[in-house]
């Protein structure tokens, strides 16, 4: 069996990995912020629900404030 010499620069191959890295930090910090986003709007969502599944919930709050 005859092998196939692959020949590559390494530079090459660092550039490229130093660019994949610098994207995978920014989908990982996008995700990060959806992430607090989604939190503060449920967060909010739960502080103002006023459905009745919540209203027990929320009920021992609203009288320890009142």
């Amino acid at each position: 069996m005859k092998k196939n010499e692959v020949v590559v620069k390494s530079n090459g191959l660092r550039n490229e990995l130093k660019e994949i890295r610098k994207s995978i930090d920014k989908l990982t910090n996008a995700l990060i912020e959806i992430h607090i986003a989604q939190t503060n709007q449920h967060e909010i969502n739960r502080k103002y629900c006023t459905c009745d599944s919540d209203d027990e919930l929320l009920g021992d709050q609203k009288s320890k404030s009142e």
